[in-house]
C-alpha cells in the first residue's frame, strides 16, 4: 500500500522547495467535495496558476510550540491547531512511493509543470440536470451499486471530538460513478464549480474522477487539488512535528490510500491470477466436486454428466464460466444439479 503524506514546509516555500511548487505556485484549489465537506475557501478572490479559487491546506511542519504549519489562501504560511476541520488535505507521495506507480494521461500544465493521473476519488459535483436524475433514481432504488465506498468524518464542526467514520457508497449510471453526500459548507463563501453556493444538508452528487498529480523532477508527487476536508489533523492538544503519530496519517493509510484504488483494478488482478494458474483452478474445482458428491451442492458449481457409465464430469464455475474436466467417483444422482 502506498504511504501517503503531506509536503513538509521547506518543500513548499524555502530555498529547498520543490521545483514543481516554484513553477505551479503554492496556492491550491479545492475540489467540490472538499467544499461540501467543510473546507474553507478564499474570501478575497485568491486564485491558482490555473485561475481556480483557493483554499487552506495542511503541511507536516510544526512551529515547535504545538501548532501545525498550513498554506493560506494566498499561498503564504500560517499556524493553526490540529483540531481544525476547515483546513483541507493535499496528499503527496515521496519519490520512493511514487516510483511504484504508473501515471496515465501525462500532460503539461502551467509553466511547464508535468501532470499525470493515478487513482480515483469523488471530486466534481454533477450539474443540476444530472443531479436531479440521479436523485430520482436514488429515491426509487434504481441505481447500481458498484460495491465501493468512500469514508469521511460524520462530525461537521471544529473541536476535540472523536472521529466518527461515515461511509458513502458509490453508484454507477451511464458509465460514470458518483457518491451522494450531504452538504456541510464552512460558511456562505463556499462556492462550487457550478457557481452555486454550497448548502447545509442538501444532498450533492459528486462524480468520481481520476486524481491529477503534479510531478516534480525529484520524483515526488503532490495532488494538484485538495481532495478532502473535515478530518482533524490530530486529536491531541499539541503537535510535536512527528506526522507518523497523527490521526491524519492513520486516516490516509486506513481509508484514503485504499479508497482511491479503482474496483476494476482488483477484479482485473484476480482474473489475471486465475488465468495464470490453471492448475490451482482445476484443484479448487475438484475440491468443489468432492463436496458436491457428498450431497452438499455448491451454488457456484454446476456439474454435468458426460456419460451414463463413466464417472466423468465437466465442471463449470459460474463466477467466470471456466471449465475443467474431472474424473471422479461421485454418483450421478449426487453429482448432477439443476
Amino acid at each position: 500500500m502506498l504511504d501517503f503524506t503531506f509536503l513538509y514546509g521547506d518543500l513548499i516555500w524555502d530555498d529547498d522547495a520543490l521545483d514543481v511548487m516554484k513553477r505551479y505556485g503554492t496556492k491550491v484549489a479545492p475540489t467540490d467535495l472538499t467544499v461540501i465537506l467543510g473546507g474553507y475557501m478564499t474570501s478575497g478572490g485568491d486564485r491558482t496558476s490555473e485561475d481556480d479559487l483557493t483554499c487552506l491546506s495542511w503541511s507536516t511542519s510544526s512551529d515547535g510550540r504545538g501548532l501545525v504549519c498550513c498554506v493560506s489562501c494566498n499561498g503564504d504560511y500560517f499556524w493553526d491547531w490540529m483540531a481544525e476541520r476547515r483546513i483541507s488535505a493535499r496528499p503527496a507521495l515521496s519519490r520512493r512511493d511514487a516510483s511504484k506507480i504508473s501515471l496515465k494521461n501525462i500532460h503539461e500544465g502551467p509553466n511547464g509543470v508535468r501532470i499525470g493521473e493515478y487513482g480515483e476519488y469523488p471530486q466534481t459535483v454533477a450539474d443540476k440536470k444530472m443531479s436531479a436524475k440521479l436523485e430520482e433514481l436514488f429515491k426509487t432504488k434504481s441505481l447500481h451499486l458498484t460495491g465501493k465506498k468512500y469514508t469521511f468524518d460524520a462530525v461537521n464542526k471544529d473541536g476535540y471530538t472523536p472521529f466518527k467514520a461515515t461511509s458513502y457508497p458509490e453508484y454507477e449510471m451511464d458509465g460514470k460513478r458518483y457518491i451522494r453526500v450531504p452538504g456541510r459548507p464552512y460558511d456562505d463563501g463556499s462556492k462550487l464549480s457550478t457557481g452555486e453556493q454550497a448548502e447545509e444538508g442538501k444532498p450533492y452528487w459528486v462524480e468520481v474522477q481520476p486524481i491529477e498529480w503534479l510531478m516534480d523532477k525529484s520524483g515526488t508527487m503532490v495532488a494538484k487539488k485538495c481532495l478532502f476536508a473535515g478530518i482533524q489533523f490530530g486529536t491531541g492538544l499539541t503537535y510535536d512535528g512527528i506526522f507518523s503519530k497523527t490521526f491524519m496519517k492513520r486516516y490516509l493509510g486506513n481509508y484514503f490510500a485504499k479508497e482511491i484504488e479503482p474496483v476494476n483494478t482488483k477484479e482485473q488482478t484476480k482474473t489475471v491470477s486465475n488465468e495464470q494458474k490453471p492448475a490451482e483452478k482445476k484443484a479448487a474445482l475438484k475440491e468443489k466436486l468432492a463436496v458436491t458428491s457428498k450431497g452438499k451442492n455448491d451454488p457456484a458449481v454446476a456439474v454435468a454428466v458426460k456419460g451414463t457409465k463413466k464417472s466423468h464430469y465437466s465442471l463449470t464455475d459460474k463466477s467466470d464460466n471456466s471449465h475443467v474436466s474431472v474424473v471422479g467417483l461421485a454418483k450421478k444422482s449426487r453429482a448432477v444439479r439443476e
